[in-house]
């Protein structure tokens, strides 16, 4: 599903989503505890996106973000930041720079085996 913003300010909301989830991520040592849950840091930029996702105004989303700020696992955070960040490379060099388990990040991504 590609996701659209219903006016420019809708396609802003987009990128800014984006941008805080890439800096969730790539600062997962920063954000997140030992138990991968989002620490108090974390909360409060996760908190951000909920003015975004009013500008969008998609439910499917809308609900997956509910789901993901009432249990903010790593879990949960990557099955809402999938809506945002589709390619796997990004995925990829993400859970890399944070030595998050191979895993943990692509239990439903399936890649070609040589």
């Amino acid at each position: 599903m590609i996701i659209m913003g219903a006016s420019s300010e809708g396609a802003d909301a987009i990128k800014e989503i984006k941008r805080i989830l890439e800096i969730l991520l790539e600062n997962y040592n920063k954000f997140f505890n030992n138990d991968e849950r989002l620490n108090s840091d974390g909360i409060r930029l996760y908190k951000r996106i909920s003015y975004y996702l009013y500008l969008i105004d998609q439910k499917d989303i809308v609900n997956s973000y509910k789901k993901s700020f009432r249990n903010p696992t790593l879990e949960n955070i990557l099955d809402f930041a999938r809506h945002f960040i589709k390619d796997v490379d990004n995925i990829i060099k993400i859970s890399a720079f944070n030595e998050i388990y191979y895993d943990t990040v692509f239990k439903d991504v399936k890649l070609n085996d040589k």
